[in-house]
């Protein structure tokens, strides 16, 4: 049986899983453009902050990093101390929650891609697929083809990520969709926070982290083979 053919499950659902990869990708191209700008303000000079629209420079004093997730209540404290923050945040709400949830589903959706697939590569090894093992498939050009892209397209998720969303300004936009999202409403807001969590990584910087990207890809590693 071919291994495009309708009938192979194991064919099919390898090519759906890079098909969503490629969507996924292409749809962080789209929104790492329109990245809004209240979540790009620095507290001081920065070499980006000519992207930030001079109004939304007010809502510095609610950009929190997921500093938040251990300490929610002090954050909350300081909040409903202010009238004028709790004023800022009920705009920042009304104005950026559709924005922010598009961004959390499209993270979301980095996560059950690698998740999926690793479940794809156990099912291989348990022999959910008649007639179809990891190795079988490595002597199919087509399939060999299609690993080879979902494992490329899951390293090119990670780096794209980092490389257009930096891991602050993620970690901001995370910790805001959680708060005004409410946390009970995010089945996956653990898992999505583990990956999308800084790396340290900065576009403009001449060096890189150290064990960069190893560590990051070690969040949610493939198996070795």
């Amino acid at each position: 049986m071919d291994f495009l053919s309708e009938e192979n499950m194991a064919g099919q659902t390898l090519l759906k899983l890079v098909s969503r990869g490629n969507a996924i990708n292409a749809e962080m191209l789209r929104l790492s453009d329109h990245i809004p700008s209240a979540f790009l303000v620095e507290e001081g000079p920065s070499k980006g902050a000519s992207a930030v629209a001079e109004g939304d420079r007010r809502f510095v004093d609610l950009m929190w990093d997921f500093k938040y997730m251990t300490q929610s209540e002090l954050f909350e404290e300081k909040l409903n101390a202010s009238e004028t923050l709790l004023e800022l945040d009920e705009e920042l709400r009304e104005t950026h929650l559709p924005i922010l949830e598009r961004f959390y589903l499209m993270f979301e959706s980095i996560y059950k891609y690698i998740k999926d697939f690793l479940r794809y590569l156990e099912e291989l090894n348990e022999g959910v697929f008649i007639q179809h093992t990891f190795e079988s498939i490595l002597m199919d050009f087509d399939g060999k083809q299609l690993l080879a892209e979902a494992v490329h397209l899951y390293g090119v998720m990670l780096l794209l990520m980092d490389e257009r969303i930096e891991g602050i300004v993620r970690e901001r936009m995370l910790v805001a969709f959680y708060r005004y999202k409410g946390s009970e409403t995010i089945a996956l807001a653990d898992e999505v926070c583990k990956l999308c969590r800084t790396t340290g990584y900065q576009p403009s910087a001449l060096k890189k982290p150290l064990h960069y990207p190893e560590d990051y890809f070690a969040r949610f590693p493939l198996p070795k083979p």
